[in-house]
């Protein structure tokens, strides 16, 4: 029997999942996760993900940076926002930062009773299935969505992975059939199919027109992110 493939497509139906023995990947594409992997894969040494604004605060006093979002914007008083684009060589390398934003670092501390935890994105996308193809585990993707809804980009990020795990595991999964369906939809052009979602909507009305493209770079960040003694790291 294969392992098995399984998408949560948002945190109120988590706990309708069995995560124990598996491995959860955890996907916020815009933006958590792709920062993270672009954190990481930059030179920053960890990153603590945390909950709430007044928890990575607490940290200012010690030797972090302090970083993270709240509806898109950066947080009052962080070092950093939520935009892979902060986080170059030149400022990360060899920090440890907090993270803190309203979607991805909750989902990361829900799925505390999984096997292993990944950190996934379109960065680095081809890291993760050979991950999971060579550890033969049964697979949770997670998506953040937004505020509890579900969303366009994590669901079709869902997809491109349950597609390529397609020859190692099985499922009988509504949702993985969903999300192949936006794959087959969006696969001549994914970055322009995600201008539709209300993230990417949400974004301009920000001023923000380079991140939805910037998060949509498929592997430029191939840094496989693990969550360990409550810290992510690079493995």
């Amino acid at each position: 029997m294969k392992p098995t493939v399984e998408i949560v497509l948002s945190p109120l139906l988590l706990p309708l999942t069995n995560l124990k023995g598996k491995t959860v990947v955890i996907i916020d594409i815009l933006r958590a996760t792709s920062t993270i992997c672009a954190a990481l894969d930059n030179g920053a040494n960890s990153i603590t993900p945390v909950i709430s604004v007044e928890e990575a605060l607490s940290y200012q006093s010690g030797p972090y940076l302090v970083a993270g979002e709240r509806n898109g914007e950066k947080a009052e008083g962080f070092d950093f926002g939520n935009s892979p684009l902060e986080y170059s060589p030149e400022v990360i390398t060899g920090k440890d930062v907090v993270l803190t934003t309203t979607n991805g670092t909750k989902c990361i501390h829900a799925a505390k009773d999984a096997e292993e935890i990944l950190i996934g994105s379109f960065f680095n996308l081809s890291t993760v299935v050979q991950h999971l193809v060579s550890s033969n585990q049964s697979v949770v993707l997670f998506c953040a969505g937004w505020k509890d809804q579900v969303n366009l980009e994590d669901t079709l990020y869902a997809g491109y992975i349950a597609k390529a795990l397609s020859d190692s595991h099985e499922w009988e999964s509504d949702p993985v059939e969903i999300a192949l369906d936006l794959v087959e939809n969006a696969e001549d052009d994914p970055t322009e199919y995600l201008t539709r979602a209300s993230h990417a909507k949400r974004f301009n009305r920000l001023g923000n027109n380079i991140d939805l493209g910037v998060c949509m770079q498929f592997d430029a960040h191939p840094v496989l992110v693990k969550y360990q003694n409550n810290t992510l790291v690079s493995a």
